[in-house]
């Protein structure tokens, strides 16, 4: 499929560069479920990212979604596509013009095709992501919403409103609970990945043996036990990062809120 992709673009006039990023790239996760990721550096006017026609010449398409993204250098279209094959896609279409000014966006990339010579400043976007230790407002922040949301969870538990409970619980997985295990093995030295990815082998095996306790059926009781798991897992976290960075804890307001969320559950 990759060479599929850069016959065509070498045949297309349009095509100024064409970069591969993602897992291929970094050479990290790569299995035969990987995506490729491809960047389509462009001149002119964007005559792809829509419809199926101009994917003919690489392959017969079983579905595709037109979508835009954010980037330093401004607003980018995509194109994300599974093949007849199985085999998905990710095209991105970046005008050649952004590299007048380049930006920080890759970690890791592979240049495949580059017709004007633009080698030099494809790879003045790459910037290596260093991870900063996390501040005291963010470390606050974190435990405060924590603590906030689960007052949702709760309540609405007590209404047996389990598909919406789940699904405050899945936030409070995202934004609160993985950046403080991330955090954890920033300490200790681990590299991690973007939304808990590959978690088995960056998370210490204490607190990776206690993740499928926070995770519930559809049932009322396996929903509770798994918040006051859940709870008891972000207490020892946020106790060894408050403590490892001489943060301080909020204990009363943790109190209080350990025993509204008791009553919720009892009353």
């Amino acid at each position: 499929m990759l060479e599929e992709i850069i016959m065509w673009a070498k045949k297309q006039e349009q095509v100024r560069a064409l970069v591969l990023e993602g897992s291929l790239a970094k050479q990290q996760g790569v299995d035969e479920l990987s995506d490729l990721d491809i960047n389509v550096w462009f001149s002119g006017e964007l005559l792809f990212g829509r419809k199926v026609e101009w994917l003919k010449e690489i392959g017969d398409v079983l579905i595709e979604t037109p979508l835009h993204m954010d980037s330093p250098a401004g607003e980018v279209a995509t194109q994300l596509v599974i093949f007849q094959s199985g085999i998905k896609v990710d095209f991105s279409f970046w005008p050649i013009t952004f590299l007048e000014n380049p930006f920080p966006y890759y970690e890791k990339m592979e240049i495949l095709i580059d017709k004007d010579a633009h080698t030099e400043q494809i790879k003045r976007c790459v910037h290596e992501q260093s991870k900063l230790p996390m501040t005291k407002l963010t470390f606050d922040k974190i435990v405060n919403e924590f603590w906030f949301e689960l007052h949702y969870v709760a309540k609405f538990l007590k209404r047996e409103e389990i598909w919406f409970v789940q699904s405050i619980q899945a936030g409070i997985r995202e934004n609160y609970l993985l950046p403080l295990l991330e955090e954890q093995a920033r300490i200790a030295g681990r590299n991690t990945s973007f939304s808990g990815r590959n978690i088995e082998l960056w998370l210490n095996s204490v607190h990776l043996e206690r993740l499928p306790s926070i995770f519930a059926d559809y049932s009322l009781e396996t929903n509770w036990q798994a918040m006051w798991e859940e709870i008891a897992l972000f207490e020892d976290i946020s106790q060894f990062i408050s403590t490892y960075y001489q943060f301080e804890l909020p204990t009363a307001m943790i109190e209080g809120m350990k025993n509204l969320l008791r009553k919720i559950q009892e009353g």
